[in-house]
């Protein structure tokens, strides 16, 4: 009997102990982690170093191609919208197959189309690469999500996250940068073959230095969960905390299954029906919408209500423009630095303040005639709003199953992506109409885009309130994600063993 409870009690520390090691474990391949973290924050950065590119061509290609407003504007607007709904069968092959080559070679049709579009001579051939592009680029994302859930253990991925969304903030500042030099040194045509360039380079780099992780990093985390919560000197993660403080799982919607061998249909209809990812979906959007509303007419507003020139005012732009950088960054490390301390729905919460926080800043800063004073505060919500992103797709990770990353993913990307689309038709739409009634009031010009700015606040202080609730709903459902993996990641290595005897046997 003593020999059986002492196994009991070496078992259960031995348990422990591995709990507290499987962080390192699961990071035995990553003595490159750094390289990982770069690959997958550059990569993404590289696909938002289009659109920047574009919009500083815009005044270029209208000449080159002999085109109007209308027809350069439709451009981004329709890679945007079919990118979005490529995406959908695409994050099927993420659930699927091997993520790394699919990232490397979605990273070279992007190349590609960059390519192309530096060889065209007409308008129909630049909207159709750009077409290609939108496809490649957005569909990457649900693939670098899907790695970095696998690659770094759940307690991490917040500011795992900040470094990675860091890159397509940056990619964007050195899109324009780079698109601006090329341009005055060369041609716009230049700056597409330094795109392409760098897309050949990087899909060559990812092929051979990026090793496919294994799948199910939430349900390695889920099988072997016990850690004392007790135990002052020990980090407390989101699984413990779940079990410490017996938080149970939406029984109806633990899966009991292989989700990866769902039809999209079934798979749509769970992603939905889970409240916490809904909510920060809707929160998601409200930022990419404000965010992109931004970076369409943002260097307009400062050159029309301050006088500066282009150059100027793209660099006050670029300027301010940083803190969201610093924001998303900081906002991932500090959601799990309060992880660790207990508050586990931190990184709604953390999103909410952001939410918040930018939406406090923008308010007077439209309003301020004084540019020093107003490039503050312009610097500050852009700190909140690209503080939003890190700790939001951290925790879309914490309450999905691990086998629904792709999918889910790529749903988020159709849904946010379609609305987002028409951001700058609706600030223009909206500006315009407020701009007649600011001139009639004798107030500056471009105070018809300020006042939208303003008006559109709203989004961010809704999706700001809703991230409250979904901090209520988000525990139940990480817990039932982690239920969920327990239960269903037994029959999903069933099922591969199934599969990989039955090919052995098949004649070669």
């Amino acid at each position: 009997m003593k020999n059986k409870q002492k196994l009991r009690i070496n078992l259960e520390s031995w348990l422990s102990s591995e709990y507290e090691r499987i962080e390192y474990r699961m990071q035995a391949m990553l003595g490159r982690r750094i390289l990982v973290i770069a690959l997958l924050a550059l990569t993404l950065g590289l696909t938002a170093t289009d659109m920047a590119a574009l919009g500083v061509m815009a005044h270029a290609l209208e000449k080159a191609l002999s085109l109007n407003n209308a027809q350069f504007g439709l451009i981004t607007t329709a890679a945007t919208l079919v990118g979005a709904i490529a995406t959908l069968p695409i994050s099927i092959l993420v659930d699927r197959i091997r993520r790394v080559p699919l990232m490397a070679l979605l990273t070279l049709i992007w190349a590609g189309s960059m390519a192309w579009s530096a060889l065209v001579q007409s308008y129909s051939s630049l909207l159709l690469a750009q077409l290609i592009s939108g496809i490649s680029g957005i569909s990457l994302g649900a693939v670098i999500a899907s790695l970095t859930g696998d690659y770094f253990p759940p307690s991490q991925r917040g500011r795992i996250f900040g470094l990675i969304v860091s890159g397509e903030m940056f990619g964007a500042g050195v899109g324009i940068i780079l698109t601006s030099l090329m341009m005055d040194f060369f041609s716009w045509r230049a700056a597409f073959w330094l795109l392409a360039a760098t897309g050949f380079a990087f899909a060559g780099i990812i092929w051979k230095y990026l090793h496919e992780p294994n799948r199910g990093g939430m349900g390695a985390i889920a099988r072997d969960s016990v850690c004392p919560d007790n135990d002052k000197g020990k980090r407390r993660r989101v699984a413990a905390l779940i079990e410490a403080r017996n938080i149970e799982p939406h029984a109806h919607r633990i899966i009991s299954d292989d989700p990866s061998r769902w039809n999209w249909p079934q798979a749509a209809r769970y992603i939905l029906s889970i409240r916490t990812n809904v909510i920060l979906l809707l929160g998601s959007t409200a930022s990419y919408f404000y965010f992109t509303g931004l970076l369409t007419f943002a260097v307009l507003y400062l050159m029309e209500r301050y006088g500066l020139p282009t150059s100027a005012a793209s660099m006050v732009f670029l300027t301010t423009g940083s803190g969201a950088i610093i924001g998303v960054v900081v906002s991932g490390w500090l959601a799990d630095w309060l992880l660790q301390r207990g508050v586990i729905a931190a990184r709604v919460w953390v999103s909410a303040a952001a939410f918040f926080l930018a939406a406090g800043a923008f308010l007077p800063a439209f309003l301020l005639p004084d540019l020093p004073i107003a490039a503050t505060l312009f610097f500050i919500a852009a700190m909140g709003l690209g503080a939003t992103n890190a700790p939001l797709n951290a925790a879309r990770l914490d309450i999905m199953h691990s086998r629904l990353w792709g999918r889910a993913e790529g749903l988020r990307n159709a849904l946010r992506y379609v609305p987002v689309a028409f951001a700058p038709y609706i600030v223009g739409l909206i500006s315009d109409l407020l701009e007649p009634n600011a001139a009639a009031r004798k107030a500056p010009h471009g105070f018809g885009l300020g006042l939208t700015f303003e008006f559109l606040l709203i989004l961010l202080l809704i999706a700001g309130t809703a991230m409250f609730f979904a901090g209520l709903s988000y525990p139940r459902d990480v817990a039932t994600a982690i239920a969920s993996e327990r239960v269903s990641t037994k029959v999903s290595t069933e099922s591969e063993q199934a599969d990989h005897k039955n090919s052995s046997k098949r004649p070669k």
